[in-house]
């Protein structure tokens, strides 16, 4: 802008000279011409100057936006550069991120692989467990309907032996008149015997056999031990000569001694019992002996019986003690941990193969001593108190400490299981929520969060049972050990809700997923005993 008005100074001042020079010089004549050629001249200097100020004005703008373009263009090389840079900065963890996610991705499919196999594994075992369950309520159902027949059938038998019984109580009842008639008999046909031998003799004879002592009855001759004599001189009386027919006066038939009358009383009387009694069931009857003194008359008494009608061992009922009513059946086996004792411990025959990131543990305990001792522990290359439910005879009786990844613990209360009967625990981890679950026989104790949130339980451990260790499988401590029965122990790699907790508690059966349970324990250490007992009301 100055330029152009030191321009416009100069073009005056010349314009002025040469009016000057041309006045003096010019006429009249030309002074109008000049005058209008100045107006020309000062028309054309306007529109010079307007042009002249347009043209710098347009300079001065270009200029300008000259400027302004190299200082956007610096800034855009800036923001430029700082966009590579950032772009350079995102590809590189967007690398990063996909050849973790790569990682990821193979780990899942491994995973995948794996829980494929677990879950074909689970349902081949299931099925195998529903086949043998089958088996087992088919078996029971079988042995019940034998049970049942057996039963019917011994029944039946007591019912035949009842019936057995009251018949030979009738046959005995007959034999004993059948007794009484032959006695009567005998002695009938002894006064005959006796009545015919004073016919056949003279006079004085008579006399001397009337005043001769009477000989004993026979009945009274049978020695102690001896059966029934029913039948015994049957066959003398139906040979006997009537009275007054009688020609031969020979003496009567020598009688019997006592050994044949014993053996032919015997054969006698099996022959006609043998027809009314069980062979299997009764012995044969036998008579009391007839003491000395005693009168021979036994009309109306009861002859006793001395065997007792007894059932044969085949057909005997086993007695079997009735054992307690069972509800909580879902135990399997217990162990028994007898003492305090750096010797006395279970291991597993496996552990853990993937991370851990949620866990359940529930076992049945008993505890016998005044403390809760270590239940369990794991431990790894790393750290040696990785999972642990530890608890020591100097610690607080009435607590555990619950330890994931050393240092980091919490205290849960255990006073109520003191007291050496059976309870259910539970401690429940979660590394997505931060927080814990200590649940005992289905209540929930106690609770909390921030504990380990993102922690991760490697694998590759080792697992132990009634000790803490304080290496991989080792250094154990006598004041840390477990004392007491532990049953149904079971570990699942999720958080189980509060139904299964108490489903599992009130013993209606295992929610999925087990990972370990005492089934997997390979090895007892020391005194440690395992008992086979499916129901919780069957362990010792």
């Amino acid at each position: 802008m100055d330029c152009s008005r030191a321009s416009c100074g100069l073009i005056l001042i010349i314009g002025l000279l040469l009016i000057d020079l041309t006045w003096g010089q010019g006429t009249r004549q030309s002074d109008k011409l000049l005058s209008q050629r100045l107006r020309q001249l000062d028309a054309q200097f306007r529109t010079f100057q307007e042009r002249t100020l347009n043209h710098l004005q347009n300079i001065a703008e270009n200029v300008n936006v000259s400027q302004s373009i190299d200082t956007r263009f610096q800034i855009l090389t800036r923001r430029y550069e700082g966009l590579s840079r950032e772009l350079k900065a995102f590809k590189a963890a967007t690398d990063a991120d996909l050849s973790l996610l790569r990682a990821w991705t193979k780990k899942l499919q491994k995973k995948t692989k794996r829980l494929d196999l677990r879950i074909t594994g689970l349902e081949r075992s299931l099925r195998d467990n529903n086949r043998a369950s089958q088996r087992q309520v088919q078996e029971q159902r079988d042995a019940l309907s034998n049970l049942t027949d057996d039963l019917q059938e011994h029944m039946t038998h007591i019912d035949s032996i009842k019936a057995h019984q009251e018949e030979v109580r009738d046959g005995i009842r007959g034999l004993q008149g059948l007794f009484r008639e032959q006695q009567a008999q005998m002695t009938r046909l002894e006064e005959r015997m006796r009545e015919r031998a004073v016919v056949a003799q003279p006079g004085p004879l008579s006399t001397r056999s009337v005043a001769a002592p009477r000989e004993p009855p026979i009945s009274n001759q049978t020695p102690q031990g001896s059966t029934l004599t029913a039948e015994r001189n049957t066959k003398p009386q139906a040979k006997a000569p009537k009275q007054g027919k009688m020609r031969n006066h020979s003496p009567p038939a020598p009688r019997p001694t006592q050994r044949s009358r014993k053996a032919g009383d015997r054969r006698r009387l099996r022959n006609r019992v043998q027809g009314s009694r069980h062979t299997d069931l009764l012995e044969e009857p036998r008579l009391l002996p007839t003491e000395p003194g005693e009168k021979e008359d036994t009309e109306g008494e009861e002859l006793p019986i001395q065997n007792i009608l007894q059932l044969p061992l085949r057909h005997k009922i086993p007695h079997h003690t009735p054992r307690p009513r069972a509800t909580i059946c879902n135990v399997n086996s217990m162990l028994l941990f007898p003492s305090a004792s750096t010797e006395n411990y279970a291991t597993f025959f496996k552990g853990f193969t993937t991370s851990i990131y949620e866990l359940t543990i529930c076992t049945w305990v008993r505890v016998e001593s005044r403390y809760m001792g270590t239940l369990f522990s794991y431990a790894t290359a790393d750290n040696d108190n990785m999972l642990v439910l530890y608890g020591r005879n100097t610690s607080s009786a009435g607590s555990v400490d619950f330890v994931i990844g050393d240092p980091a613990y919490r205290e849960l209360p255990v006073q109520t299981i003191l007291d050496n009967q059976w309870h259910h625990l539970c401690v429940i981890w979660s590394s997505i929520e931060g927080r814990f679950w200590h649940y005992i026989d289905r209540r929930l104790i106690s609770t909390g969060s921030r504990f380990q949130n993102g922690y991760e339980i490697p694998p590759g451990g080792t697992l132990v049972l009634g000790q803490e260790q304080d290496s991989m499988g080792g250094n154990f401590d006598q004041a840390e050990a477990f004392v007491g029965r532990l049953a149904g122990f079971t570990m699942w790699p999720r958080v189980l809700s509060p139904g299964e907790i108490s489903w599992i508690s009130t013993g209606k059966g295992l929610p999925r997923g087990v990972l370990l349970s005492l089934d997997d324990v390979d090895k007892l250490r020391g005194s440690v005993q395992r008992v086979t007992c499916e129901c919780l009301e069957h362990c010792p």
